[in-house]
């Protein structure tokens, strides 16, 4: 370890001695000081007073100077703007431009003999007016053609949109004479110009842009008008300037004096301040602010005022700072040790967030003692403040917790509503289009009676083997054909009163096929398969066809690519004991729909006959098909099976009860059988006068009397005072319906047999409550049909009536 050194001990004796002095030493050194410090003040304030009144005097020079300069730029916009304004109406350029326009409506590209003519003309009219840049660009804001005095031609196409002058120019709002400078740099070459817009037949197709450079030569030519330093600034770019020491940094401290108010301000740069004065000359189409500063450097000023004084100060200030020292050190060395030590105590404290130990504060002074007691108060009161942070911090951990249980419990009621507004609206479109099917399936139901009716009647009285004969019968087929469309529609609507018949269910595959391939597309073989003399099944003919329709359009979603549909009716024997007392063998008939298409997922699989359950896009499917599916086979007695493989195929088989032998299969009625006649008194009431007119002369020429009503009103008064055997009316009419008419018709017969007709099943339908002296016939019917159904209605009544009596 080395010794100390010989100065450094006579400085700690001095120091001791020093600190061992009387007050009174202490006293004179102190006064000392303080003499010091004020004839350094004064030398000081000297000199800061000399720099600010440097700083006015030029501050007030540079606000003159940016008045003339900026007059001058006023002036010089006014002159760029006259001289584009005189430009734009050069007759040489405005046609071509008008050629330009016209061509870039007919979406032509823009020729280049045109350019170069805007180019030629550009270069004349930039001589006129002597000045450096002229620009034309398009209603978009990209150069057109341009022309300059000297260097390179701006490059065509740029976009100078940016550019808030471009913008304000092609404003159609904007008034052409309120321009604004703007500056428009080509790589190192920079520009200030004037934007004016280009009006050609009341249409803005443009504006022009007329200029002069930006460079040192701009910057010489205002020197020589100002005693100071200038500098042009585009962003952190120096464009020009006559600091030669001008960089980036200088450029940097300018651009952050804009951010203060004022006209002028002061920075410092190379050592040395400056009185600044900024000037905006415009925006670039970068969108960069370019900038002239004006530059006054205060300090060879100050230094040439404050010299004289400098040297007198010198020597005094040297003797006062050597009073300072020795005083300050004692001074410091007495007075000062109690706060020291305090001020060791506070920040051993303050990094312990706590009191460890009690400042010892008996031979201190009273101001340190003051200090201590606040302190001791402060580090009490964090304390106390920390103790209930931390208790608050629990709570609010706690309230998070709930709030966050409660968020969720929301969210998962969110969704739970969405997904049940979802099925509503599903299930309401559904009901539209169903409601909508019906309604065509009612109209169009009335139109086949009338067809098939008055052909089935024509066909009765016609000869058997005439022409006309096998034309009528091709016109019945015809007819039966729609009504059969006609109870697929009402079907797929719901709208059917279930209608089960003994049918063959190969016919029905053989008959739906045409359809099918229209609908699965080319891309899809679809191959027909039906066994020979496959047992007859109780089924809705129409339910059927549609089971087979939903299942074939399912499996054409699932082969976008292509594929095979397999569609075949087979016989099943099932001699499988279902119980102890169960040996006969029953007969089942097999549907079965096989594709080779994607396959359906195993967690898809359990839900495919769920309603509104549908893995396609949105707007793409229902998901009704397979529910509607599977609901028509347990109505019709059956069983549907699938059985699936990712990538190979799904099979359905529907399994169908064979219908009983003794039942005969429902066929088209002999258009030309004998009709059931009678005597009775008939009300015919339909709002469709074919059918109404087809009714009335079946019922006439079986012997009936009979009265027809197109509206419930006229069906009251007629029946008023006329006994009424059978009233024959439709369920849906306007204003009063069916059911409605029946009740108000019974008020006043009791004795009426009530027959209903209608093309579909409605809530009509329902409220039309069937008895035993009542019946149903289904639009469309033929003559056979409607004389059966009326004699047999009759003739019910009457068995019943005799019935009653026997009783």
């Amino acid at each position: 370890m080395k010794e100390p050194s010989t100065a450094a001990t006579g400085l700690r004796g001095l120091a001791v001695r020093i600190h061992r002095t009387s007050l009174a030493v202490k006293i004179t050194t102190l006064g000392a000081l303080v003499t010091a410090v004020v004839i350094f003040v004064a030398f000081g304030a000297l000199s800061i007073e000399t720099r600010a009144s440097a700083r006015r005097v030029y501050a007030e020079e540079l606000s003159r100077h940016q008045r003339t300069l900026l007059l001058l730029q006023r002036q010089n916009l006014t002159q760029l703007i006259s001289g584009a304004a005189l430009i734009t109406q050069s007759p040489t350029l405005r046609s071509a431009l008008e050629t330009y326009r016209v061509e870039a409506n007919l979406g032509r590209a823009g020729r280049s003999d045109l350019v170069q003519t805007v180019k030629h003309e550009l270069s004349n009219l930039l001589t006129r007016v002597e000045r450096d840049l002229l620009v034309v660009i398009d209603d978009r804001g990209r150069i057109y053609a341009a022309a300059v005095r000297a260097g390179n031609e701006p490059v065509r196409g740029a976009d100078l949109s940016r550019m808030s002058a471009v913008r304000r120019a092609l404003d159609p709002a904007s008034s052409a004479d309120s321009g604004e400078l703007a500056v428009y740099r080509d790589g190192d070459v920079s520009y200030q110009v004037a934007v004016y817009p280009l009006v050609l037949n009341g249409y803005t197709i443009g504006a022009l842009l007329l200029g002069e450079r930006l460079d040192q030569g701009l910057v010489a030519s205002a020197r020589a008008a100002f005693d100071g330093e200038i500098i042009v600034t585009a962003g952190r770019s120096v464009l020009a300037s006559t600091v030669p020491t001008a960089d980036t940094r200088l450029a940097d401290q300018l651009l952050a004096t804009k951010q203060s108010p004022g006209g002028t301000q002061v920075i410092r740069f190379s050592g040395d301040e400056m009185v600044i004065a900024p000037l905006e000359l415009g925006q670039t189409q970068d969108g960069d602010v370019v900038t002239l500063w004006l530059m006054q450097p205060v300090g060879p000023t100050v230094r040439t005022l404050t010299q004289p004084l400098g040297r007198d100060f010198i020597l005094y200030g040297a003797i006062a700072v050597i009073v300072a020292a020795i005083g300050a050190g004692a001074a410091a060395g007495s007075v000062l040790k109690p706060f020291r030590r305090f001020v060791d105590y506070m920040r051993s404290g303050s990094a312990a967030e706590r009191l460890e130990s009690r400042f010892d504060a008996h031979d201190v002074p009273a101001e340190v003692r003051t200090l201590n007691t606040s302190f001791e108060h402060l580090m009490t009161s964090i304390a106390t403040k920390r103790l209930e942070l931390e208790q608050r911090t629990a709570e609010l951990t706690a309230a998070n917790a709930v709030l966050l249980d409660e968020v969720r419990q929301r969210q998962r009621a969110e969704h739970a509503l969405h997904e049940s507004e979802e099925q509503l609206r599903q299930s309401q479109k559904l009901e539209a289009v169903g409601t909508l099917a019906g309604g065509i399936a009612h109209d169009f139901n009335n139109l086949l009676t009338a067809v098939s009716g008055f052909t089935q009647l024509a066909l009765m009285n016609s000869d058997p083997d005439s022409a006309a004969a096998a034309d009528l019968r091709h016109v019945v087929e015809a007819a039966d054909r729609a009504a059969h469309l006609t109870r697929q529609l009402l079907a797929f609507s719901r709208k059917q009163v279930l209608q089960p018949t003994v049918l063959d269910l190969g016919d029905v595959v053989r008959q739906v096929a045409p359809l099918l391939s229209r609908v699965l597309g080319e891309h899809i073989t679809l191959h027909i398969q039906t066994d020979e003399g496959i047992p007859r099944v109780m089924a809705d003919r129409g339910q059927l066809e549609q089971v087979v329709m939903n299942l074939a359009i399912n499996a054409r979603d699932a082969m976008p690519e292509g594929g095979m549909l397999t569609i075949s009716a087979s016989n099943i024997a099932d001699g499988s004991d279902k119980g102890a007392a169960s040996a006969r063998r029953e007969r089942h008939v097999a549907l079965t729909v096989q594709d080779t298409g994607t396959g359906i997922p195993d967690d898809v699989r359990d839900r495919i006959f769920e309603p509104f359950f549908t893995t396609k896009e949105p707007g793409k499917g229902t998901g009704l098909g397979l529910s509607m599916v599977y609901g028509i086979v347990k109505q019709s007695g059956g069983t549907i099976d699938l059985e699936t493989k990712i990538g190979v195929g799904t099979k359905f088989t529907i399994t169908l009860p064979a219908a009983s032998e003794a039942l005969t299969p429902g066929l088209v009625l002999d258009t030309v059988e004998k009709l059931p006649t009678g005597s009775e008194t008939i009300l015919v009431v339909e709002d469709d006068p074919d059918v109404l007119a087809l009714a009335r002369r079946t019922l006439e020429e079986g012997g009936y009397r009979v009265l027809s009503a197109t509206d419930a009103m006229e069906a009251l008064r007629l029946g008023r005072d006329t006994a009424i055997d059978v009233l024959l009316t439709d369920i849906v009419m306007p204003q009063v319906s069916g059911p409605e008419l029946v009740e108000l018709f019974l008020s006043v017969h009791t004795q009426p047999v009530i027959i209903y007709m209608s093309g579909y099943a409605d809530d009509a339908l329902e409220s039309a409550r069937l008895t035993p002296t009542s019946a149903f016939l289904r639009k469309p019917f033929t003559p056979a049909m409607l004389a059966r159904t009326v004699r047999e209605a009759l003739d019910a009544a009457k068995r019943a009536s005799h019935a009653s009596l026997a009783t």
